[in-house]
């Protein structure tokens, strides 16, 4: 009897330790899982942010461009001039034709312009007046508002909106379907993966529920619209100003089904884009059912094992040794998929600088052989001219067109090949600053128009300036080419002189032009600006003057007065050495 008492008791004692190890397993198995799936929240959400900056960045992009590209088309004289004409006379031709043809419509995603007065479309170069800008929608940012727009089929565009005097505003008008689809629309991999972009408004929501772009008012969505959880998410977040992610109830519009939604919000904030919120959702049912799916199995395997270990603690232990390799070959596993993820990442980034490097080659081959091309147009069009005689006054005037159009084009290539070369430290090299103003005035000569005296006075005998001859030349030749230009009309001298102090070396290029105006001096060194009329510049002479000095460790100035001139004083380093060569 004593030992059969004794039996029992270590029958069930081992029984009930084996019991507790078994439901300490379960538990252990448990909080692993639920770790796990914790870890694959926190990837999943940064995947889903980084998902909608990139988005964000886009927006971004694309709302400066249209900014600056609407301010730029409605500074133009051409355009106000036709403002002005319009508003005079009635007769609104002259604008519509400013309005159709400008650089905002090489833009496929731009449908249309208006012209507005306290929000009453006045022009329309869609023919139609049937628009609707609500009032207080939008935001304004640099100048521009940036606004929903409701045409008269109840559609929804972009509207980016310039005020001007007088009340008058012109806008540009962005299909915001082809806008979607170009910043989100090739994004989303699963068909229950969602892209929204709701305005700052909170009026407007682009989406594709379907597969499709749908651009809808929020105030026409109910409950069963196919994104109205991850809406809902989104208004609060933008009315929060605060970025968040956030598990809701989806709905697939194709399956008719719900499932578990997780969603990334950004709000349209100065730290964004400004005016688009930005969510990002995914079907989380997706993401983590093969786990749970693991999580039941692994449940019910180990209930088998249950009635086994009853019988054989040992296999108890075994299996819990087992569960314990596999969680280390888990995270071996992990952490190899990191690796293989930033390999893959620079890889990628890799591949780009190829592409790039690729680009800068071919364009520099492509800007050699149209430079072989136009070299015997504009000198057969120079000896054409000199050969013509006085009373072939149109012939003459056609072949220095063609001249004149070769010349430009010449520049436009010329400055493409410099793009697209390398200027590293071994491009540098001493240069003479009276021999490099003979070569530039020589290489302008063809350029130098009729009536106009170029003098010189070179006091740099014997010294040296260390930089790019190439950037030099052409920082010194702009100046020159601006300077003829100025006195193509009327004639004048041109000046150009050197001289030097202790440190710097100065290179002066003054004309007797018509000078310039008080308005024009604070934006000459601006890239694209300028004062020419239609294909007679493209504002980025002075642009690279300055760019070519800097990087030089020089200075720009300009002195000028209406109707007395324009001296440019360019200052740089004067080197202490000389013909060394290049420095390695």
């Amino acid at each position: 009897m004593g030992r059969g008492h004794t039996g029992r008791r270590r029958f069930f004692l081992t029984l009930g330790l084996t019991l507790a190890l078994v439901v300490t397993g379960m538990v252990m198995i448990g909080r692993v899982f639920q770790k796990y799936e914790s870890i694959i929240l926190t990837g999943q959400d940064d995947q889903m942010f980084g998902l909608a900056r990139s988005v964000d960045r886009s927006v971004a992009s694309y709302l400066s461009r249209y900014r600056s590209n609407l301010i730029y088309v409605t500074r133009q004289r051409g355009f106000q001039s036709a403002v002005e004409t319009w508003q005079e006379s009635g007769e609104p031709g002259q604008l519509l034709e400013r309005m159709r043809e400008n650089i905002l419509f090489q833009d496929s995603l731009i449908t249309g312009m208006l012209a507005l007065r306290e929000g009453e479309v006045l022009l329309s170069t869609e023919g139609e007046g049937s628009y609707r800008i609500p009032a207080g929608a939008g935001k304004t940012e640099g100048g521009i508002g940036v606004r929903p727009c409701i045409d008269g089929d109840g559609g929804v565009r972009l509207a980016f909106v310039r005020e001007m005097e007088d009340g008058l505003s012109f806008a540009a008008l962005l299909d915001l379907s082809a806008f979607y689809q170009r910043v989100a629309g090739d994004l989303t991999f699963g068909t229950e993966d969602r892209i929204l972009l709701l305005d700052a408004g909170g009026q407007t929501l682009l989406h594709n529920p379907k597969g499709t772009v749908r651009v809808d008012a929020v105030e026409g969505l109910s409950e069963s619209a196919c994104d109205f959880g991850g809406l809902t998410y989104l208004l609060e977040q933008q009315r929060l100003g605060v970025q968040g992610a956030a598990f809701y109830e989806g709905y697939d519009c194709r399956q008719g089904s719900s499932y578990a939604a997780r969603i990334a919000a950004i709000p349209a904030t100065v730290d964004t884009n400004g005016f688009f919120a930005i969510g990002v959702s995914v079907n989380y049912d997706g993401v983590v059912g093969p786990l749970h799916l693991a999580a039941i199995r692994l449940l019910a395997y180990g209930g088998m094992v249950v009635a086994g270990v009853l019988l054989l603690v040992g296999l108890t232990l075994r299996i819990r040794r087992r569960n314990e390799e596999d969680l280390r070959e888990l995270e071996v596993l992990r952490k190899k998929n990191e690796a293989m993820e930033e390999l893959n990442r620079q890889t990628q980034e890799l591949a780009h600088h190829q592409r790039l490097e690729t680009i800068g080659t071919l364009t520099s081959s492509i800007a050699h052989e149209f430079n072989n091309l136009l070299t015997p147009i504009m000198g057969y069009s120079l000896l054409t001219l000199e050969k013509l005689p006085q009373e072939e006054a149109e012939l003459y005037d056609n072949v220095l067109e063609i001249y004149n159009a070769s010349r430009k084009a010449k520049e436009i290539i010329s400055r493409l090949s410099d793009l697209s070369r390398k200027n590293t430290a071994l491009t540098f090299q001493y240069t003479p600053p009276d021999e490099l103003v003979r070569r530039v005035l020589e290489v302008a000569a063809p350029a130098q128009p009729h009536g106009v005296e170029v003098r010189t006075e070179f006091n740099c005998s014997c010294l040296w300036v260390y930089g790019n001859e190439l950037q030099l030349s052409q920082m010194l030749l702009n100046l020159v080419l601006n300077a003829f230009q100025a006195m193509e009309r009327s004639g004048g001298t041109l000046r150009v002189s050197t001289w030097a102090d202790e440190s710097s070396v100065f290179l002066r290029v003054s004309d007797t032009g018509p000078g310039i105006s008080e308005q024009t001096l604070p934006h000459i060194f601006e890239p694209f600006y300028t004062t020419k009329e239609a294909g007679k510049g493209t504002g980025l002479g002075l642009a690279i003057v300055r760019q070519v000095v800097e990087e030089h460790g020089g200075t720009v100035s300009v002195e000028t007065a209406v109707g007395r001139g324009a001296a440019f004083l360019v200052s740089l380093p004067l080197s202490k050495e000389g013909g060394g060569g290049e420095e390695e």
